[in-house]
């Protein structure tokens, strides 16, 4: 744990609820209120960059599976059915496929430029613990 007490006060009785059970919320509160860098440049822009290509991933792999076959015998015959008879379907499967570098690119990015300003040092270390976590699962 870090070593700052919390100034969260609960002001309803659900968030006491909550909070008492899982504190989730003082956890968000003694976060999000951590002070800004004051090195703030176009590198830290790398997080909502991977959100974007996270959702671009979903939502192209979502539109391949609805005509995709998983079949040994048909797999082949489906993608080519996407590339030439779906509507845009060479578009899909291009921006999945590139899509896919281009997010593992920006998380090599947004790794790298959290080593170099030290984000792993407190109060910020359970955020990139948190990321690492992620970063494993993401690979695994």
């Amino acid at each position: 744990m870090s070593d700052h007490e919390s100034t969260y006060v609960p002001k309803t009785a659900i968030e006491r609820w909550m909070d008492t059970r899982l504190p989730i919320i003082r956890f968000g509160a003694d976060y999000m209120s951590l002070p800004t860098p004051k090195n703030l440049n176009y590198w830290y822009t790398f997080g909502a960059i991977l959100a974007l290509c996270l959702v671009v991933q979903i939502a192209s792999g979502i539109f391949l599976a609805m005509h995709y076959v998983p079949n040994t015998e048909m797999a082949f015959a489906s993608v080519e059915r996407i590339m030439r008879d779906v509507n845009g379907g060479d578009l899909i499967r291009y921006t999945h496929a590139n899509g896919a570098s281009m997010f593992f690119i920006a998380v090599y990015i947004h790794m790298l430029r959290g080593l170099y300003y030290g984000s792993y040092k407190a109060p910020r270390e359970m955020i990139w613990i948190m990321g690492c976590v992620i970063f494993f699962l993401m690979i695994a």
